[in-house]
């Protein structure tokens, strides 16, 4: 039923979105080398799953009520002050728990829900289950706003009752509801999550010109083997993945959009690692640590593209390279991490052959399995 969905273009104001999203994504896990722990890791990670839930929440609204309005693109711009503030606050303070980021976030899930409600009301169909959504991310921003009265040391239960009373609705009840009535342009969400991991990988390279200005000494090498890393991420997932048709059920839907946000966060915590490849900074991280940290985030990446390619029509020969490349890269991170040492562009080199390795392979079997087809196809018999 979603391919008889006439295709809608993308607005300049959902790229805009896009751009400062994945920048706050960047910015999330750049707090990570000021508290370099696996509790601060975990509770970044919770935060920009957060910003990726509010960011696929607006691109629903796009997806079902397409429109650039004055008072849109107002909501839009609020709720983007409100993640950039939180972010900025996390980046300042001495703790990233603490409770100003999470009002911020409660601003623009409340943005989110007043979306929710202004679609409702200029909705001709009133079947479709807008305003219940309003109600649940109404009820998790008064959830995270509430941070504001009670005690710092129940922000972390108030931030994730929160999350989940504004977002679990959209996964279990929402988003089935609406692929079965048919409403979803699976066209502009495909291209909408394409165009977040396309900016995502061009603005991890930018971020290291910006430290660049900022006084890092460049290691011309190593900028090149991050480029060529990025390249590689980036023909992986837009030749061999996101080309995929999804295959059509809610459940693989889900799973599809999980394996979106999967890949979203390991770039944004790779960002790090290939930032000290690149540049000579004055703290520096020691070296088990930017193995740990790249391998890790590699692995959450690639693992992201298996789940991808598990519920779209891709090949099982592409989903078993996939795997195996995430338990390499998980595999490799882990053993420099706890036994080994090398320098930073080694470990570059290591990563880029794993990576090229799971390309050729997967390009070699796509190649395979085309001219199999089209053998078929000729040795056919005429209806």
């Amino acid at each position: 039923m979603q391919s008889l969905i006439p295709t809608q273009r993308v607005t300049w104001m959902e790229l805009f979105y896009d751009v400062v999203i994945a920048a706050s994504m960047l910015l999330i896990y750049g707090s990570l080398a000021k508290h370099l722990s696996w509790p601060e890791f975990f509770w970044l990670s919770a935060i920009a799953l957060v910003v990726f839930a509010a960011w696929l929440s607006t691109t629903l609204i796009y997806n079902q009520l397409p429109a650039d309005t004055t008072w849109r693109r107002l909501f839009i711009v609020v709720q983007m002050i409100a993640v950039v503030y939180a972010v900025a606050a996390m980046e300042s303070s001495d703790r990233v728990d603490g409770d100003v980021g999470i009002i911020a976030l409660g601003i623009a899930m409340l943005i989110l829900a007043a979306m929710w409600e202004a679609g409702h009301r200029s909705s001709k169909d009133i079947s479709q289950p807008y305003r219940r959504q309003a109600v649940a991310f109404a009820i998790g921003a008064a959830f995270l706003l509430s941070a504001v009265f009670l005690p710092d040391s129940l922000n972390a239960e108030v931030f994730f009752m929160g999350a989940l009373i504004g977002f679990a609705p959209m996964f279990v009840n929402f988003v089935p509801r609406l692929y079965a009535s048919g409403s979803i342009d699976m066209h502009h969400l495909v291209e909408r999550l394409g165009g977040l991991v396309l900016i995502m990988l061009g603005e991890t390279f930018l971020e290291m010109s910006v430290l660049f200005t900022k006084g890092g000494n460049p290691r011309i090498f190593g900028v090149l083997l991050v480029l060529v890393l990025l390249t590689i991420v980036w023909w992986q997932y837009f030749t061999y993945v996101a080309s995929r048709p999804v295959t059509p059920s809610v459940k693989r839907l889900e799973f599809f959009l999980l394996g979106h946000a999967m890949l979203v966060l390991g770039l944004g915590s790779a960002a790090l690692a290939l930032t000290e490849v690149a540049l000579a900074l004055d703290e520096a991280l020691t070296l088990p640590v930017i193995a740990g940290i790249l391998g890790g985030s590699l692995a959450l990446v690639y693992a992201g593209l298996t789940i991808i390619v598990a519920n779209s029509t891709g090949s099982r020969s592409q989903f078993i390279i996939l795997t195996v490349t995430t338990a390499s890269f998980g595999g490799v991170g882990f053993l420099f991490w706890v036994t080994w040492e090398i320098d930073e562009q080694t470990l570059s080199l290591l990563m880029i052959a794993i990576a090229l390795g799971a390309l050729l392979l997967t390009g070699g079997t796509s190649r395979t399995a085309r001219g199999a087809a089209r053998t078929q196809s000729h040795h056919a018999p005429p209806e």
